[in-house]
């Protein structure tokens, strides 16, 4: 049985990252999971029989050559293959580690504010016209320091990396890839599809001769498919696209798991649902409903836990259970369970989560980042892997609905996303003891108008109906905003 970690609710506005531990507590559990956005890069070097792993070591510049501007930003290692990142915060010298690097796996860099808003790709010389290229192999501990330059960011010389062959679109020249553009007021990313070069009827979109299950990058445009948006570069964000990774199969059938949010190995899945409720007056009450899924039969971490924004994460809560299993509200540690009362699915069953309330309604930006943490090595010595979850440009919006007694028809009013209608939408009914007596089925959105069959409405008399609206699939981000409950007429 796991033992409980308890914060009380009374410490929120003192902890300045969802709360401290209790006395006594393993200190690992906060460490580097974005509780402040400035904690120090713990060095861990190589255990013997680890030799293939690297702990390396570099420096970032701002773009006017100074290395202490951008204390607590953090630079991040994504593995060609499996995607599993690695993070390092900069320190106020501009230094930042990147512990356990696996020495032969081809990586890219990217650059996230201390907020870790997306900011930056690396991008590296080509001498094919119209390219450049983005992954390398280190050859040793120390990288050549890097210089931001706005949406990318560059090494200063070829010393002590080997830069690998894979191309990405930059049809104007400027060294910037096609999907990386400047947002001056955003200081994030502008992700766009190319604009030529693209074969949709293969699965080779981008024309490299790698097939889209094992391309790092499906469109070419320069942004990995793990911080991308918009994966095959179709236009659609794929929230909304039913086949993200262009294999021409929905990516809802039943093995589809080279989509976002899925991982080779010791990660299977994760997830980050932003759930959206009518509130007190006119702001709504947020949360994130996070989950984690191991891959069985891998070495089982001390814990599991996420990194983020401390303006997103800071005085959110969780809820707890005594032993009695009564509920009541802690301060979010970070930390998630697989105790069979977080949002997890059963007890040990290797899937953890943690339904977390975001603090005054707050949102997810646009590229703002999450990082699910499997923790590894001893409690002195920690180190991590990191699995990313990218929030798209997305706004969300309210709700509401109107019934139509005398024709049991259910009307949607509202935009919850913005412009865009490919969404699905439900009604659900429960009766006056608040149990759920029936579910429709899913409505497309650009259907406003659903009737209600008159057996399922006689069920919930004297109960509650409320309508639901949702954009994402089972791995990485997805969304699910609900209306305000109406009584059944």
């Amino acid at each position: 049985m796991k033992a409980t970690l308890l914060v009380p609710l009374a410490l929120l506005s003192a902890c300045g990252g969802g709360g401290p531990l209790p006395p006594g507590s393993p200190n690992w559990l906060l460490q580097g999971s974005g509780t402040s956005g400035k904690t120090t890069p713990v060095v861990v070097k190589p255990i013997l029989g680890e030799a293939s792993t690297l702990d390396l070591q570099g420096t970032i510049a701002d773009p006017a050559g100074g290395l202490d501007m951008l204390a607590g930003w953090a630079v991040v290692a994504f593995d060609r293959v499996s995607m599993e990142a690695r993070v390092g915060e900069v320190d106020a010298g501009g230094k930042y580690t990147l512990s356990h690097v696996p020495a032969n796996a081809p990586q890219t860099l990217a650059v996230f504010t201390s907020d870790y808003i997306l900011t930056s790709v690396l991008s590296m010389a080509s001498t094919v016209p119209n390219t450049i290229r983005q992954f390398f192999t280190p050859k040793g501990e120390m990288l050549p320091g890097l210089r931001l330059r706005g949406p990318v960011v560059s090494f200063y010389d070829g010393s002590g990396i080997n830069v690998m062959p894979d191309l990405a679109s930059d049809l104007n020249g400027d060294g910037i890839p096609d999907g990386s553009v400047s947002v001056s007021s955003g200081g994030g990313l502008l992700m766009r599809a190319l604009t030529g070069g693209r074969n949709d009827s293969t699965q080779d979109i981008d024309v490299d001769h790698v097939p889209n299950e094992l391309d790092p990058d499906i469109d070419g445009d320069g942004i990995v498919n793990a911080l991308d948006p918009d994966d095959n570069g179709n236009g659609q964000l794929d929230v909304f696209d039913p086949d993200a990774n262009g294999d021409y199969v929905q990516d809802t059938n039943m093995g589809q798991e080279d989509t976002d949010g899925y991982f080779p190995s010791y990660m299977r899945h994760v997830s980050a649902q932003l759930v959206v409720e009518p509130g007190e007056g006119d702001k709504p009450t947020t949360s994130l409903r996070l989950q984690a899924e191991l891959v069985q039969g891998d070495e089982q971490p001390l814990a599991v836990q996420v990194r983020g924004a401390p303006s997103l994460l800071n005085n959110s809560y969780s809820i707890g259970h005594d032993s009695a299993g009564n509920e009541f509200m802690i301060a979010f540690n970070r930390l998630l369970a697989d105790d069979g009362l977080s949002d997890d699915g059963a007890a040990g069953d290797k899937l953890y989560g943690k339904r977390v309330f975001l603090d005054g309604g707050k949102t997810p930006r646009a590229n703002e980042g999450l990082f699910f943490q499997l923790v590894y090595g001893t409690v002195e010595h920690p180190w991590f892997r990191e699995f990313p979850i990218i929030f798209p440009n997305l706004h969300v919006g309210p709700i509401t609905a109107q019934l139509d007694a005398a024709t049991r028809t259910v009307q949607l009013v509202g935009n919850p996303f913005g412009d865009y209608q490919s969404f699905p939408w439900s009604v659900e009914l429960r009766n006056a003891a608040g149990r759920v007596v029936w579910f429709s089925q899913a409505i497309p959105g650009t259907q406003r108008q659903y009737q209600v069959p008159e057996n399922a409405l006689e069920s919930a008399r004297g109960g509650s109906w409320r309508v639901s609206a949702s954009a994402g699939k089972d791995g990485g981000p997805s969304y699910l905003v609900h209306s305000r409950a109406f009584s059944v007429p």
